[in-house]
């Protein structure tokens, strides 16, 4: 029986104190459940304001130690569903809005940054070595097996080294990317479309079937139990994570921080992580660095004592949907944006809410005249939450590209222009493109819309044929810059072949995945008659990416002719026959540097190495001379344990090898 809670206020008792907290005991199980059902009926922040009014009215009510499935009914576990104990419970994190409770907490003591994914929580036994047996968190007691659905996921090693025995803890997520993959498969199964990639992960989890599915899933681990004597004898958490990295989970972005300040740069960059909306994130958290220090605290029935999570407190505002506009991309991707009634969030007016793609708005019902609810947290780029008042109606999708009047086509996620000769946002994008890749200075947007509007420019083998007048039809230019950037186009026809392809802007395929098919394919022949079951058989290459290709190189051999036509010249660049101090070694280079990209880049080759422009397992160091960047080449090197150099060790690697000393986190 709950003890009746009294709060006085100026000596005038409020007894009703014991009604609002059984409201808000009911909502939070309420929306617990529809959360977990992956149907969410509230925000983030309207729900974490239901628990601190509770916490704040009657600090130990037992509904505030649920987590997981145990705000289900019991009759949601459908039959077949096998129950699991968790030897250590997996329980809740607490939290906080507030950076002098962090600066509290946290105190004079170093502490492990990371992120707070917002997705479920996994626990991974091995034994022997061996992954026997994945659960969920479940009520933090008891979880569910989901074994035949985890080992489809790429990121969830197999075995452990040293035959050991151990549990791993982490969190499921689904990345932007990957959820529209997911949403194209499903519907070709004939299952609903998922609309939100944080609540189909809960969703799939709890099927009990198409558990190939889960190959679309990422996991990163944040914790590792065990007393196993072949376990790593570990005394913080940088070593730890460190472990975690070499055999090879994913990790959540860890860093040590050793003062508050540093804690407060740890949270500016998960600000923008969250802006960048590829991983669902919902803050961070933070856990004291000494193991030992972890034994000695302990847990209360709620939450570790040692571990602490900020989130922003986010600011919400209603506001109405005057219209929603639709922009074309350069890969013709018809994206919505809603153009509301003006609101302050964050001492910031907020006139337009991305919309994200297609399906966001049939699956909201999203229209002009709805009264929506829209959140801002951190400073970030402002968020649609939910539909507050609709207005009558349905929601509209456009029927031909707002830019250039071709019907669109869907693939119930996103509407596309498919277009691309004619379009002219794609020709603005895909002309821009090609400046970038083949490094024509100065020509920038605004100087090539006048050009194109003039109809002198309408393809990029048109910037070879313009003449030194033609360009001072541009605003403001003169005769001196007319002449700099004729010289700039006129200079850059020769350009490597890898470049040229590049420059192509066929989707999935950069410089790096160039060069790679230029070591197969000899030549701008033997690229356009590469097939895909060619391409396919070469390490790194799906068959879906090898058809995309093929069918982008086929759809582009009227740029390719015209560019030939216009003088352009792409040269293929001999690579290294794998000889060297750096053969067999592949390598990122990233930020600032003291010496031209370029000659970096030649020096690498010339000494066997290759190159990348993505951080991946592969990779063996990232060059750079700003090792504390938070770029995501940066973020994606610490995650892996990736060896970080600056141009000296490269300089010293050349001379005598590839061996120096391991960067650490």
């Amino acid at each position: 029986m709950m003890t009746k809670t009294i709060i006085e206020e100026e000596g005038v008792e409020r007894p009703l104190v014991a009604h609002r907290i059984a409201e808000l005991a009911h909502a939070i199980l309420h929306n617990k459940k529809a959360y977990y059902s992956g149907k969410p009926e509230i925000s983030d922040a309207a729900y974490d304001a239901l628990e601190n009014e509770l916490q704040l009215l009657c600090p130990d009510h037992p509904v505030l130690a649920v987590v997981g499935a145990e705000a289900m009914p019991v009759a949601i576990p459908g039959p077949g569903v096998r129950k699991v104990e968790h030897r250590t419970p997996m329980l809740s994190l607490d939290k906080t809005y507030n950076l002098d409770d962090l600066r509290h907490w946290a105190g004079d003591r170093p502490v492990m940054g990371t992120l707070k994914i917002d997705g479920n929580s996994l626990s991974l036994v091995y034994e022997g070595g061996r992954l026997v047996l994945a659960k969920t968190r479940g009520n933090g007691r008891v979880g569910e097996d989901v074994t035949e659905k985890a080992v489809w996921i790429s990121d969830i090693p197999r075995t452990l080294p040293d035959g050991m025995d151990a549990e791993v803890r982490g969190e499921i997520y689904c990345t932007e990317d990957n959820f529209l993959r997911l949403a194209d498969d499903m519907a070709q199964m004939s299952l609903d479309r998922p609309t939100n990639p944080r609540n189909i992960v809960a969703g799939l989890l709890g099927r009990k079937a198409y558990f190939e599915l889960a190959r679309y899933f990422s996991f990163f681990a944040f914790d590792l139990i065990s007393s196993d004597k072949k376990s790593p004898k570990l005394k913080t958490e940088v070593e730890k994570f460190k472990w975690l990295g070499q055999v090879g989970f994913s990790l959540p972005h860890p860093k040590r921080l050793s003062d508050f300040g540093e804690i407060e740069g740890y949270l500016e960059y998960v600000k923008g992580l969250i802006a960048e909306d590829e991983i669902g994130l919902d803050g961070a958290v933070f856990s004291y660095n000494d193991l030992a220090l972890h034994d000695e605290l302990g847990l209360t029935a709620h939450h570790p004592r040692y571990k602490m999570s900020f989130k922003w407190q986010g600011q919400t505002a209603v506001s109405v949907i005057k219209e929603i506009t639709w922009a074309t991309s350069r890969l013709g991707i018809v994206t919505p944006v809603a153009v509301i009634e003006a609101v302050y969030l964050s001492g910031a007016s907020i006139t337009n809410i991305t919309l994200h793609n297609a399906a966001h708005v049939k699956a909201y019902n999203l229209k002009a005249g709805d009264r929506i609810e829209i959140v801002r947290s951190g400073e970030v780029i402002p968020k649609f939450l939910g539909v507050m008042e609709p207005a009558p109606g349905h929601y509209r999708w456009p029927q031909d590209c707002p830019e250039c009047g071709t019907p669109l086509v869907s693939d119930d996620i996103r509407l596309k222009c498919p277009n691309a000769t004619v379009c002219p946002a794609q020709r603005l994008g895909a002309i821009l493109n090609w400046i970038r890749c083949a490094e024509i200075d100065d020509l920038n947007e605004k100087r090539l819309i006048p050009l194109m509007e003039a109809g002198l420019v309408k393809s990029m083998a048109d910037l070879y044929r313009l003449q030194e007048k033609d360009f001072l039809i541009i605003p403001q230019t003169r005769e001196k810059m007319a002449a700099k950037l004729f010289s700039n186009i006129q200079s850059g026809r020769s350009l490597p072949l890898a470049s040229f392809l590049n420059g192509l802007g066929i989707e999935g395929a950069g410089r790096t995945t160039w060069e790679k098919l230029l070591e197969h394919f000899h030549g701008l022949d033997g690229i356009q008659r590469a097939s895909t079951d060619e391409i396919a058989k070469i390490d790194g290459f799906a068959e879906k990416s090898a058809d995309q290709i093929v069918a982008g190189i086929l759809a582009r051999r009227g740029w390719i002719d015209d560019l030939l036509d216009a003088g352009v010249m792409p040269v293929q660049v001999d690579l290294p026959s794998g000889e060297g101090p750096l053969a067999g070694f592949q390598f990122v280079i990233t930020g600032s540097l003291s010496a031209p990209r370029d000659e970096i880049e030649k020096s690498i080759k010339l000494a066997g190495g290759k190159l990348s422009t993505s951080v991946s397992k592969n990779t063996y160091a990232v060059v750079t001379e700003d090792s504390d960047s938070g770029s995501s080449k940066m973020k994606k090197a610490r995650e892996l344990g990736v060896k970080i150099w600056n141009e000296q060790q490269l300089r010293s690697a050349i001379l005598r090898g590839a061996k120096v000393e391991d960067h650490t986190i």
